[in-house]
């Protein structure tokens, strides 16, 4: 499968993001606050693609 490249608001929500799901794969945050993250740094339609991609994951 190949993953399309995301698209952000600018930047620093780019690097913002970044450091979260950094966070996120390392356990020190939760799925809660990666949601959080994807709606405030992510274009909209990026959003609704992510979080159909953390649920699928979750259901592994």
């Amino acid at each position: 499968m190949m993953k399309t490249k995301r698209k952000f608001k600018s930047a620093a929500f780019e690097a913002i993001h970044s450091a979260v799901a950094a966070m996120h794969g390392a356990g020190t945050a939760d799925k809660e606050t990666m949601r959080f993250f994807d709606e405030t740094c992510l274009v909209s339609s990026e959003v609704k693609a992510r979080g159909a991609d953390l649920k699928d994951r979750d259901a592994l």
